[in-house]
Formats: structure tokens, C-alpha cells, sequence
């Protein structure tokens, strides 16, 4: 197949290592923006040349989701946003990224946002009809899993909103220029079981592939069944509200998962009992109830058709064979979306990473600099970190390599936000916690706003490295 034959809209696998269409396009007017900014700012560059700049945000369910928020906020307030070319995120990260990158100029509605994030959180109900509705409907799939479940009764609970948009729906608002090109992540399990290519599958507004196999299709067909690289059936889009559940579903180990999703299939149970339309429902209700459990005892996650099956090629060998793929969110992997913004088409040559999970914050950075080593990437040197920084971290540390990208590292909870009180903010602010007070929102968004005012002038000094003029 011609690898620059399949654009955005074919029906076909796009065989490449090239930015899809779409991306050059959204990346080629954000550049134009970005170089705006940095005259605005007089900050000098090469105008040819003028590298990209990446922010991330880790995983750390609606911890990360409030906390990133609060970053992006604060990095509009101090003009640094205006010089993003690409924001991505993992798990709790991209329930953030997805509400707010379907506004066309999301980037200048920030606050606006963040107060709809606010009131949604502690204001705003779930229905359990809307729910109940999702998942008998979904149940109808040959491919239904514990994703469908978790997406619609249990991270439809804990964001309180209900997104029937669709990704490619972002393409707007991703190709005018005015905001950061957004990229979500997803892990294919048994690739990363294993130990094989094609672990890390990334989904952008214009399409969902594997990088390192360089293969991709539209983002509107991902879940289509595909044989020998074409489209034999094409099913309905997938919602945000799905998406969500694939991208956010790691939250901690599988028997803590399993207790939690029985704990909530019993409340559904309950909740069906009391339901008006219960008894002309009761086979549907009952069936949902039945598949849930057994996809449970398989331990079944995002079950998806493999657009790859029956396709040919040495570095399709292991995923060709398979009818359906298992995704599931990459905290289980690295915790935050290097792999995917490492991509040397992408040409990052410096990366904000906000650090919003629990436990050791260098583990992310860590686990990083080892998944290039393995794999041959550049990557900077991590070191200068002391054995106390893993209890009481400073706010930013900068890690700079030779023909590497550098990499400016924020831990949430630090001894500059935090003061004497880390340990504190960790307790309060763990990874299951289900629901946030007004109080509590303001309290994790005062602490992620304040990371960023304390290293502005660090983060600057790291732009001005970055667009340089070569000498």
C-alpha cells in the first residue's frame, strides 16, 4: 500500500512513520501562532527552525483531572501556553484534556472552563437511566468489556458529565491554531505483556495508530472491523465517554480493581430494582448484569477490533492474527506519554511534564529514561536527584542531554507549594478518591497553579534555550 495514499477519511491503514495530514496541517498554523507569541514576547528565534514545545500531564485520576486544569490555567496567565505546540496526557490527565479541547478556542476560555469543571464536579448529577441506557445498548456488542462498564457507570459518575461528542469532533478546534495539538494514549495489553512492538497506540482528533509500527486509521473508524489493511464493516463512532474509560481505567492494582467493580456492579443492581421502568426491562438489566460478571472473571478491558488483522508485513506479525485488540489506560506502563511524544516526527525538543501521581514523583522520568535506553531513544541523563527529594521534591527539576530534548520535571506536591505539608496533600488527595468538595478543589488548584508561578521564570529561561538561533 502507498504509505502516503490514506489521508484523513479513507477507509484504509496508513502505512508510515509520518505525521498523519491532519497533524501537519494543525501543527503547520499552531507554528505560525507560536512564533506570534515568542515576537509578542521578544523572545528571538530561528524563524525556519523553530522547535516544538510539549506540555504532559501524568495519571492520577481526578487528582490529575483537577490538577491539570490549574496548570493549564496558570500557563495561559503567565503567557507560556501561547508557545505549546502539543499537549498530551494519561489517564485522569486526558478526562481533562477531552472536556476542554472540544471548545474551538479552549485556550482563551480557560477560566471559563475551569469553572464548568468546578461545578460539574461538586454541582452536577449522574443519571442512572443515561447509564443503565449506554450499557444495555453496549452490551449488544460482540466486543462489549469492562471498559463499556467502567466508562458509563463509574468515570461517568466521577465527572458527573455524560460526552457523546466524538474525538474526530476536536479537529476543529486542533486545526485552527489557536490551541495546542492534543494526543491521547492507550496501551495494547497483550503487546506490552509480552514484550512486543506495538505496545503504545496513540489517539489524536485526526487518527488512532501504533507509532513505533507506523500504522494508523481515521479516528472516526476505530472500532470498524478491517481486514488485509481495508474496511470491511464500519461501526458506529466511539463517544468521548467510551474513550474515557480506555484512557483513564488504571487505578490501581487488580485485586483493588476487582473489588471496585464488583462494589459497583452491586449498587447497580441495587439502584435497577429501583429503577421506574425495572420490570419490562428486568432480561436487559439482568443481561448487563450477567456479561459485566463474566467479563470480570476473564478480566476482559477494552476490547476493540484490530484494524491490522490479516495484514501482512513482518512488523504486523505478532498483532495480524488477532480479530480484536485489549487497550487499557498506560499508567500500567509509564504513568505519563513519552513514547508518544518522543516521536522524532514530532521534533520536541523541550517537554513541560506536570508530575500529578502518587508514590515516588521521579517515577515517571525514571521509567522514561529506561524505555529509551531500551529502545534507542535520546533522552536526557536523569540525575542531581537526591534520595530525600523522593519524600520532600523541590518544585521543578531540569534534565538536559546532548541531541535530547530537555526535560523540565514538576511534582505536584512539593516543599514549595506544600511547605512542611506534603505528606498531607498526598493523604487528602489520594488516587481513589472518588469525590471533591469545593474546598478541596480550590485547595488541589491553588497548589498546581502555584508549581507553575514559582518556575515561570525557569520555564522561560528553557524556551529561550529551545528556539535559539542556531550560532
Amino acid at each position: 500500500m502507498d504509505a502516503d495514499a490514506a489521508g484523513q477519511g479513507t477507509d484504509k491503514v496508513r502505512f508510515s512513520k509520518s505525521l498523519s495530514k491532519g497533524e501537519k496541517v494543525s501543527t503547520a498554523f499552531r507554528k505560525e501562532k507560536i512564533k506570534e507569541a515568542l515576537d509578542a514576547l521578544g523572545i528571538p528565534y530561528d524563524w525556519g527552525t523553530v522547535p516544538n514545545i510539549a506540555v504532559m500531564g501524568s495519571g492520577g485520576g481526578l487528582r490529575a483531572t483537577i490538577a491539570l486544569c490549574g496548570t493549564l490555567v496558570e500557563l495561559k496567565n503567565q503567557n507560556i501556553l501561547d508557545c505549546i505546540m502539543y499537549l498530551t496526557g494519561v489517564s485522569g490527565s486526558t478526562w481533562c484534556m477531552s472536556s476542554i479541547c472540544k471548545t474551538e478556542n479552549w485556550t482563551e476560555r480557560l477560566k471559563e472552563l475551569e469553572k464548568h469543571q468546578r461545578e460539574t464536579l461538586t454541582e452536577s448529577q449522574w443519571n442512572f437511566e443515561t447509564a443503565a441506557n449506554a450499557l444495555m445498548k453496549a452490551t449488544n456488542d460482540e466486543n462489549y468489556s469492562l471498559t463499556d462498564f467502567w466508562s458509563y457507570f463509574i468515570v461517568y459518575q466521577l465527572l458527573n458529565e455524560f460526552d457523546e461528542s466524538t474525538l474526530p469532533e476536536q479537529r476543529r478546534s486542533s486545526e485552527n491554531g489557536k490551541n495546542p495539538y492534543p494526543i491521547y494514549a492507550a496501551l495494547n495489553i497483550k503487546s506490552y505483556e509480552e514484550n512486543l512492538p506495538g505496545t503504545w497506540f496513540e489517539f489524536t482528533p485526526h487518527e488512532v495508530g501504533i507509532p513505533d509500527l507506523g500504522a494508523y486509521i481515521d479516528t472516526k473508524y476505530f472500532g470498524s472491523v478491517f481486514e488485509n489493511g481495508q474496511m470491511i464493516e464500519e461501526k458506529e463512532e466511539k463517544n468521548i465517554s467510551y474513550l474515557q474509560g480506555i484512557w483513564g481505567s488504571a487505578f490501581g492494582s487488580k485485586k483493588d480493581l476487582k473489588k471496585q467493580l464488583y462494589d459497583y456492579l452491586r449498587s447497580f443492581q441495587v439502584r435497577m430494582a429501583a429503577y421506574s421502568g425495572f420490570f419490562h426491562l428486568f432480561h436487559r438489566l439482568y443481561h448487563v448484569v450477567m456479561k459485566t460478571s463474566a467479563c470480570i472473571f476473564q478480566w476482559k478491558w477494552g476490547t476493540t477490533n484490530n484494524f491490522l488483522y490479516k495484514c501482512c508485513g513482518e512488523e504486523v506479525d505478532n498483532l495480524s492474527s488477532e480479530r480484536t485488540l485489549s487497550l487499557i489506560d498506560p499508567g500500567m506502563d509509564i504513568n505519563i506519554a513519552y513514547p508518544l511524544i518522543l516521536r522524532p516526527e514530532r521534533n520536541v525538543k523541550l517537554i513541560l511534564s506536570f508530575d500529578f501521581s502518587s508514590g515516588n514523583p521521579f517515577e515517571t522520568v525514571e521509567k522514561a529514561a529506561d524505555h529509551c535506553a531500551k529502545h534507542g531513544i535520546r533522552f536526557p541523563k536523569i540525575d542531581g536527584i537526591k534520595p530525600e527529594d523522593k519524600k520532600n521534591p523541590s518544585g521543578c527539576y531540569i534534565f538536559r542531554g546532548r541531541d535530547a530534548p530537555t526535560v523540565m520535571h514538576f511534582p505536584l506536591f512539593n516543599k514549595e507549594n506544600c511547605l512542611d505539608k506534603i505528606e498531607e496533600y498526598r493523604i487528602q488527595f489520594v488516587t481513589l478518591k472518588m469525590k471533591y468538595t469545593n474546598g478541596e478543589i480550590e485547595k488541589l488548584l491553588a497548589a498546581a497553579k502555584k508549581n507553575v508561578v514559582n518556575a515561570q521564570q525557569k520555564i522561560w529561561e528553557e524556551i529561550g534555550r529551545a528556539v535559539a538561533p542556531s550560532p
